[in-house]
């Protein structure tokens, strides 16, 4: 097999920004690992070019597709089918074909369950502060709902923290009074992808919290900052990402994914943890 031949499928990040992704590293170590003719690259498109790119992918025949913020949301309009659980986080993040239609699915509320259930061992009625509204918060409220969680919601704008509370309500969580106590703080923004820190009232956090954030990059977030100067435990978004690309490459391929040659990748990509 020579990988970048004629025979070469294409895989894709479409998203706004994509310099910080490193599912290019991911994906092109799990292609190598499993015999995949595959190579990933990440594209930055803004949303007004969301549908040219996604035309794009038909064009050149691309095997699948990964997509990011901001438009996990929009995109959904532009393909011929959605899965069921893409309708049902109503959001996006991998592009895959069944036969001749270009279908959505959404393995981030799967992977972050995997993380919830798995690596942080929350149970049901564990009380949790979600803080967001966009593609990955309305995936966060369906794995919080599967996990049973008690959920309260906040994002700038008080119509949106209801639809992804009435979200995680659909799916088994209870509603969290305003002023309850709370063990997990979510972020589910790109706020610390550019170093900027939460609201105020979501930077203080005590020693018997967990602060999990979605976002990942080399060094902590000043959210996860925070949280540990505090002596709460931090996790960042390492082990969503790595779930839910184990899940998307099963999509793309139909093989059981490499995880630890996903696993490894990251680690070079990202350097040492720092979940602790």
């Amino acid at each position: 097999m020579s990988i970048g031949g004629a025979s070469t499928r294409l895989l894709a990040l479409l998203g706004h920004p994509v310099d910080h992704s490193a599912s290019p590293a991911l994906h092109r170590a799990a292609c190598a690992a499993a015999g995949v003719d595959a190579t990933y690259l990440a594209f930055d498109v803004p949303p007004e070019r969301l549908a040219a790119a996604v035309e794009g992918l038909r064009a050149l025949g691309a095997l699948g597709a990964n997509v990011t913020v901001p438009h996990k949301q929009a995109v959904l309009e532009l393909v011929d089918a959605c899965t069921d659980e893409a309708q049902a986080v109503g959001a996006g993040n991998t592009l895959f074909w069944d036969g001749g239609r270009l279908v959505a699915d959404n393995t981030d509320a799967t992977g972050l369950h995997e993380v919830l259930a798995d690596d942080l061992a929350l149970a049901a009625g564990v009380p949790v502060q979600l803080v967001g509204a966009g593609g990955a918060a309305r995936a966060a409220a369906v794995a919080l709902g599967r996990l049973g969680a008690r959920v309260r919601v906040w994002a700038r704008r008080r119509e949106q923290a209801e639809q992804v509370t009435d979200l995680a309500l659909a799916h088994g969580a209870s509603p969290l009074g305003d002023r309850e106590p709370v063990t997990v703080v979510l972020n589910a923004t790109p706020l610390g992808l550019a170093d900027e820190p939460l609201p105020d009232p979501f930077m203080t956090l005590a020693d018997d919290q967990i602060a999990l954030d979605l976002v990942y990059r080399p060094e902590p977030t000043p959210f996860l900052r925070a949280a540990m100067a505090a002596g709460a435990r931090a996790v960042d978004g390492r082990g969503m990402l790595l779930a839910q690309a184990a899940h998307a490459f099963v999509r793309w391929t139909g093989q059981p994914a490499p995880r630890a040659a996903l696993g490894e990748a990251l680690a070079q990509a990202m350097g040492a943890s720092h979940r602790r």
